[in-house]
C-alpha cells in the first residue's frame, strides 16, 4: 500500500480562539498537482502555514510520509505569496536562489560545485540567468516570482507548497511556472498550489481540495470540479470564463 506523501486528519487551526480552518482532513498521494481552491478567507493560507510548520493547530495532526509533519520538515519546500516578502530588502536574485540550498550546505560552510550547479539549473529552468545582479525589489512581479520558484527548485524536497503562485505574473510567467510544476509532478514530486483563478483549473490540476473553512470536496479534479460543489464552496453563482465566453456553472 503506497503510504501518503502528505495526511491531514482532523485539523482546526485559530486566531483568537477564532476557528478559520475546521476539522480538515484529507490525503495526497506523490507525484500529484494539486490544487487548494476556495474564496476569500477561506482559510488556505492559514492551511499553508500550518503545512509548513509556521502555525500550531488547535487539534488534529499532519503526516508527511507517514510521520508527523514537524520531523519531515526537510523534505517540504515553500514558496510564499509575494506580499509577505520585503522586496527592498538589498538582495540580489541570485543571492535569493542560492538561499534555496542553506538547509544542505549551512551558513558557514562553502558552496560545493554541486551546489552552484544546483542554483545554476533552477536558475535557467525559470529564465532569469541574466538577472542575478538584479535588486530583487527592481524586478517586475513575474520576474519577482520566478526567483523565488528558482530558490524552491534550488533547495529540493519531494513536497513543494506554493501560495498563489500566479497572482499578479503576467501569461510567460504563469505558463512557465506551469511547465516547472507539471516537470516536478513528473519526476515524482508533490506540489500543492493555493489557486484562484477557477478558469484554469482543470488545465493545471490532477487533484483539487475545495475549501471553505471546512473541507467541501478532495479528489481527482474532472470528479471534483462541479457545479454543486462550486456552489457550496462559494455560496452563489460562480462564473467561469472560457475561450467562448462566460459560463455560470454555480447557481445559488
Amino acid at each position: 500500500m503506497t503510504v501518503s506523501a502528505m495526511e491531514v486528519k482532523g485539523l482546526t487551526l485559530s486566531y483568537d480562539d477564532t476557528a478559520v480552518v475546521e476539522e480538515v482532513s484529507f490525503a495526497i498521494q506523490p507525484g500529484q498537482l494539486v490544487g487548494v481552491v476556495g474564496p476569500n478567507g477561506a482559510g488556505k493560507s492559514t492551511l499553508i502555514k500550518a503545512i509548513v510548520g509556521a502555525m500550531k493547530p488547535d487539534a488534529g495532526s499532519i503526516l508527511l510520509s507517514g510521520d508527523p509533519a514537524a520531523d519531515k520538515l526537510s523534505a517540504l519546500t515553500y514558496v510564499p505569496q509575494r506580499g509577505a516578502v520585503d522586496w527592498d530588502f538589498p538582495i540580489t536574485a541570485g543571492e535569493v536562489v542560492r538561499q534555496g540550498r542553506f538547509q544542505s550546505v549551512g551558513l558557514l560552510r562553502r558552496f560545493a560545485a554541486e551546489d552552484r550547479d544546483a542554483v545554476a539549473t533552477a536558475m535557467k529552468s525559470v529564465a532569469i540567468t541574466d538577472l542575478a545582479d538584479r535588486q530583487i525589489g527592481a524586478l517586475s512581479g513575474g520576474q519577482q516570482q520566478r526567483v523565488f520558484l528558482a530558490r524552491a527548485l534550488a533547495q529540493g524536497g519531494d513536497i513543494f507548497v506554493m501560495d498563489e503562485p500566479f497572482a499578479g505574473v503576467d501569461a510567460a510567467t504563469e505558463s512557465a511556472i506551469v511547465d516547472v510544476l507539471r516537470a516536478l509532478r513528473d519526476e515524482g514530486k508533490t506540489v500543492i498550489v493555493v489557486h484562484h483563478d477557477l478558469a484554469t483549473v482543470c488545465d493545471y490540476f490532477d487533484h483539487l481540495i475545495l475549501l471553505n473553512r471546512k473541507i467541501i470536496a478532495s479528489g481527482p479534479t474532472r470528479e471534483v470540479f462541479t457545479a454543486e460543489n462550486l456552489r457550496q464552496t462559494y455560496g452563489g453563482q460562480v462564473a467561469i470564463f472560457t475561450d467562448d465566453g462566460a459560463e455560470a456553472i454555480g447557481a445559488g
